[in-house]
C-alpha cells in the first residue's frame, strides 16, 4: 500500500513537471505574440480630427441604442435568405475598447456603464453559451425595425471565442480591471470548456487574452492552459492551408459551393476578427500567402472598403447585389498590420460609412486608422513596467 501511494505521488509529480516543462517551451515559442501589444502616442491631431469626430458620432449611436442585436443583411430578392452577422455575445466590447481612447470624457464614462451592463446580462455576456437570437438587443438597421425573416446561423458553426480578446483589450485601454476581475471565474470556465472549438486566426487571440488576464489575476493554472493552447494553434497556423481546412467545417463552408466560390476568391474568412498580435504572427510566418488571399478577393471587389457596393454576389442571398461588412473585416487588418499600408491610404478606405449601428469591423478600422497617424510601438507587458520596442 505504501509503495502504491509512493508510486501515485511520483506519477503525479512526473505529470506536473511535464506540464510545467511543456509550458516553458510553449512560452518561449510564442512570447513575441503573447506578451507584446500595440501602444500608440503622438497622434497627428490635424489629420485625425474629422475621423475622431465621426468615431464619436457612431459610438454615441451605440450608447444611445443600448445592447444591440445581430445585424440583418438582405440584398437579394428572397427575404428568407437574409444574412446575419454580429451575433456573438459581447462582440461590441472589442469595438468600444478600440474606440475608447478617442472618445470624449462623458462618452468614456458611458462606455464603462454600457460594458458593465452587458457583462451583467446573460443575454449579452460573452461567456453565455451559444449566440444571440435575432431579437436579442436593439435593431442595428437605421430604420429601427426588428425584422426577423431570414435563415439564422447554427451556433455550432459560428466561431465566437475572439470576444475574449475584447475583454482583455477593454481592461487594458480603460483600466477598469476590477470589472473584468469580478468576471474572471466565468471567463476562465467558458474558455477552459471551449477546448473542442474550431480556431481560425481570428479566434487564436482568445488564448492571448486569457493568458494575459490569468497573469494579471495570479491564476497560474489558467495561464499555463492558455499558453499551451496558443503554442499549438500557432504551430498549426504556420500552414494557412491547415487553417483553411478548419474554416471549411464551419459556417464558411457555404462559400465553397460551386455556385458561390467564384465570387469569393481567396476565401480569406480566417482573417475575420484577427488581432494585431496575430497579424504579427501572420507577417512573420505566412505574409505572402495571406496577402495573396486578400488580393484575390480584392480582384473580385476592388472597392472592398465601400460598404454595400453594388457588386453582383450571392453573399446575402441568391442573385443578391451588395457586399457584407465582412469584406472590410477580412481585408482591413491585413492592409493595416501585414502590408503596412500608409496612414493616408488607410484614411482613404474610411470614405465609406458603417452599415447600421455598431458596425464593428468598420468602427474598429476607423479607430485603428486614427492610431496609424501616431507613433506606433510594440510594448512588452510585464508585471510592473512596459518596455518599448519600435514597430
Amino acid at each position: 500500500m505504501i509503495r502504491m501511494n509512493r508510486l501515485i505521488v511520483c506519477l503525479f509529480y512526473a505529470v506536473l513537471l511535464g506540464v510545467f516543462a511543456g509550458t516553458a517551451v510553449a512560452a518561449d515559442s510564442c512570447d513575441k505574440y503573447l506578451w507584446r501589444t500595440v501602444h500608440v502616442t503622438n497622434i497627428d491631431v490635424t489629420k485625425t480630427t474629422p475621423m475622431v469626430q465621426e468615431l464619436r458620432r457612431e459610438v454615441q449611436r451605440v450608447l444611445d441604442a443600448g445592447p444591440l442585436g445581430p445585424l440583418r443583411l438582405s440584398y437579394a430578392d428572397l427575404p428568407y435568405e437574409a444574412y446575419w452577422i454580429y451575433y456573438e455575445r459581447g462582440r461590441i466590447i472589442t469595438t468600444l475598447a478600440w474606440a475608447y481612447p478617442h472618445l470624449s470624457d462623458p462618452q468614456q464614462d458611458a462606455v464603462l456603464v454600457h460594458v458593465r451592463g452587458l457583462l451583467a446580462d446573460p443575454v449579452h455576456a460573452p461567456w453565455t453559451p451559444g449566440i444571440k437570437g435575432k431579437t436579442d438587443g436593439a435593431a442595428r438597421a437605421l430604420h429601427g425595425q426588428q425584422v426577423t425573416e431570414g435563415r439564422y446561423p447554427n451556433a455550432k458553426d459560428c466561431p465566437t471565442l475572439h470576444v475574449l480578446y475584447g475583454l482583455w483589450l477593454y481592461g487594458h485601454r480603460t483600466n477598469d480591471w476590477e470589472t473584468i476581475r469580478s468576471c474572471w471565474p466565468k471567463i476562465k470556465q467558458y474558455y477552459v470548456q471551449s477546448g473542442d472549438a474550431i480556431f481560425l486566426y481570428g479566434q487564436m487571440s482568445a488564448h492571448i487574452a486569457v493568458a494575459r488576464l490569468a497573469r494579471r489575476f495570479g491564476d497560474t493554472d489558467a495561464q499555463a492552459v492558455a499558453i499551451q493552447r496558443l503554442a499549438k494553434d500557432l504551430e498549426d497556423g504556420k500552414s494557412i492551408d491547415h487553417i483553411e481546412n478548419r474554416q471549411k467545417k464551419i459556417r464558411f463552408k457555404a462559400f465553397y459551393d460551386d455556385r458561390n466560390k467564384s465570387r469569393f476568391k481567396g476565401q480569406p474568412w480566417m482573417f475575420l476578427d484577427v488581432s494585431p498580435e496575430l497579424c504579427r504572427f501572420i507577417e512573420d510566418n505566412l505574409k505572402d500567402r495571406a496577402i495573396d488571399k486578400i488580393e484575390q478577393i480584392k480582384s473580385v471587389y476592388p472597392l472592398w472598403w465601400l460598404h454595400q457596393a453594388p457588386y453582383f454576389t450571392r453573399w446575402t442571398g441568391d442573385e443578391g447585389i451588395g457586399v457584407s461588412p465582412e469584406l472590410f473585416g477580412m481585408v482591413y487588418p491585413i492592409e493595416r498590420w501585414v502590408k503596412k499600408t500608409s496612414p493616408d491610404n488607410l484614411a482613404l478606405y474610411m470614405r465609406s460609412m458603417p452599415t447600421g449601428i455598431g458596425d464593428c469591423y468598420w468602427l474598429e478600422g476607423l479607430a485603428q486608422t486614427i492610431e496609424a497617424f501616431g507613433t506606433v510601438r510594440w510594448d512588452t507587458l510585464t508585471d510592473s513596467t512596459m518596455i518599448a520596442e519600435d514597430l
